[in-house]
């Protein structure tokens, strides 16, 4: 497995099942002679959560183009546009120099023509992007270009594993309390051993994680650092 695939797809994946993991080992080793037969239910928990992270997996990708609409256009894109003040003009006036004699689009892109032709301009915008990604490869040549890619490539696959995090911590917090009070007997949470309050604070401190932290801004900034460097690489190609 390649750097890239370990820190965007592998890692994300880690973060998933790690309420699951914890609140197993919490739960199982706790009391380890009484509980040894209760992991493989937990084991069947862990397909089910595979199960759900493989539909969940390519959840980002999948929102990718509804995320930038909200952003107002992919961040590449924007950079592009003369309307954007992120580079100034006359860089951006080389950068649109210098892509035209590298990927010619059959038509201008300065200022008033882009006012006129939002849709046609960011096209071409997006087919200039597909160029410069094509060609700065190499984590050598290019590793700025790499490292950010990675961090918006693991923040974004994070985020789209969000409702299926969610919805697994829930699942595992009702389980933890069915499990405890059948093996007790007792279904009033006073009597609870203390493994359960353990496990529910650590289920809570990662909802609260998924909640107000893998959010849409939390992307947006190594999204728009990606985009930077992608740009910066224009004079290289």
């Amino acid at each position: 497995m390649d750097r890239y695939s370990r820190t965007a797809r592998l890692y994300p994946m880690i973060i998933f099942y790690l309420p699951l993991i914890v609140v197993g080992a919490l739960v199982t080793f706790w009391d380890l002679d009484k509980n040894i037969h209760f992991t493989v239910p937990f084991g069947a928990m862990g397909v089910l959560a595979y199960f759900a992270a493989q539909i969940g997996r390519d959840g980002g990708k999948r929102k990718e183009k509804k995320l930038w609409e909200d952003w107002g256009g992919a961040p590449t894109t924007q950079l592009f546009r003369w309307s954007d003040g992120h580079f100034d003009r006359h860089t951006k006036g080389r950068n649109h120099q210098k892509m035209h004699s590298l990927c010619p689009v059959g038509h201008l892109t300065d200022e008033p023509y882009e006012r006129s032709n939002t849709i046609l301009v960011d096209e071409a915008y997006r087919a200039w992007t597909s160029h410069i990604i094509s060609n700065a490869r190499g984590t050598k040549k290019y590793p700025r270009i790499f490292r950010v890619k990675m961090a918006y490539g693991f923040r974004r696959n994070l985020w789209g594993l969000k409702p299926v995090s969610i919805i697994l911590i829930g699942i595992l917090a009702l389980a933890t309390y069915g499990f405890l009070g059948f093996k007790a007997g007792v279904w009033t949470v006073e009597t609870y051993p203390q493994v359960f309050f353990i496990s529910e604070g650590f289920l809570l401190l990662c909802l609260v994680c998924w909640l107000f932290i893998i959010r849409k801004n939390w992307i947006k900034i190594p999204a728009f650092a990606y985009a930077e460097r992608l740009h910066e690489a224009i004079g290289q190609l």
